[in-house]
């Protein structure tokens, strides 16, 4: 177990010290406050050019360091351009979209490219992590909507689990040759829990198809950081705290890979906070176990994917399955008082145990 230090402490004036002697920090869970356009000078003939917009329902930011600031801003509008185009084939809220129709119609002949790799990346995570991460839980989601203020009660948890046993289940999402069908009426799909990071990996590859070498796109709970071939370059990263979403519990080092943060602090369906917008498959309920994971990753739709199917796990098979994947993690608790974490985990700032 990691023993905690003075330094450790985030609060304490020696590290916020330090924090402001980092420079910019990416906050994983919530944007920092800022809009527009925004170029800063930087060491060695280096400009800061960032943009942010919104985009997927959440503030998304695009951050390069680059000599030529002009090149920057076009290469970052080409990088919005291909995340808005991606978004688009895969929202489940325009009922335009290639996924609310396979939803209203439970099939769809001609699957688009976007929306074909999303949907192919989701059942391979939903194969990986033996259904905790399933596709398929969009009908209980739409219940969970009808409770808002409510407290959850046993008779709901019996409708939830009607729910489930009958419209939930990835195995019933077929996807081939003749393209997507739902092979139960009533099936419902939300690629909420892996969009995003997919969305931001398109993004990503963008810039480095127009050169950029130092970036970092940040949608709110899912960043992305390149630094080309430098050893000693790295982005830090911030993880909220899930007691105090104002305040940073631990800061990370990415370089050239991804992370995704989920958590149970900012969207709530019933009144005592049970129901949130992450369910598990086996249950149909909310799961319990933890207040917030962190899953880093070298794409972001892997980071996105595992953060959410992580809420499902229990510590031991959490641990064991990022370990076979290669992927570093933080969690907290459902208190948010123990913190846990994989043992390669680049954390420069914060506490927690290694599992």
């Amino acid at each position: 177990m990691h023993r905690p230090s003075a330094s450790d402490d985030l609060r304490s004036p020696e590290r916020r010290r330090w924090l402001k002697q980092a420079g910019q920090l990416a906050i994983a869970g919530g944007l920092l406050a800022g809009g527009g356009w925004a170029v800063l000078k930087r060491k060695q003939n280096l400009w800061q050019v960032r943009r942010e917009r919104t985009l997927m329902q959440t503030s998304v930011a695009v951050t390069c360091l680059a000599d030529d600031v002009q090149a920057t801003g076009v290469a970052i509008e080409a990088a919005f351009a291909r995340m808005a185009a991606t978004a688009a084939q895969l929202t489940r809220f325009d009922p335009a979209s290639p996924l609310a129709r396979l939803n209203r119609d439970g099939r769809l002949a001609q699957v688009p490219a976007q929306l074909d790799a999303v949907l192919r990346q989701a059942l391979s995570l939903s194969r990986l992590t033996d259904g905790a991460f399933d596709p398929t839980v969009l009908p209980v989601l739409r219940y969970f909507e009808t409770l808002r203020g409510t407290a959850a009660t046993d008779a709901h948890e019996q409708r939830v689990a009607e729910s489930r046993d009958a419209l939930v289940g990835y195995r019933d999402l077929a996807l081939d040759a003749r393209g997507a069908r739902l092979l139960r009426p009533g099936m419902a799909v939300t690629l909420d829990g892996i969009a995003k990071g997919h969305v931001v990996d398109q993004g990503i590859a963008a810039l480095r198809g127009a050169g950029i070498e130092y970036a970092l796109i940040d949608a709110g709970g899912d960043i992305h950081a390149i630094c080309g071939n430098d050893p000693d370059r790295h982005w830090n990263v911030g993880i909220v705290d899930p007691r105090d979403v104002s305040q940073v519990a631990a800061v990370l080092q990415l370089r050239n890979a991804a992370l995704s943060t989920s958590g149970n602090y900012r969207v709530f369906f019933s009144s005592d906070r049970r129901l949130f917008h992450i369910v598990n498959p086996r249950t149909g309920w909310s799961p319990q176990s933890y207040s917030s994971v962190t899953v880093m990753a070298q794409r972001s739709v892997l980071a996105d994917g595992m953060s959410t199917a992580a809420f499902s796990l229990e510590l031991p098979r959490l641990s064991a399955l990022m370990d076979a994947q290669d992927h570093q993690w933080l969690a907290f608790s459902r208190t948010g008082e123990q913190r846990w974490r994989s043992r390669e985990l680049p954390l420069i700032a914060g506490t927690a145990e290694r599992v």
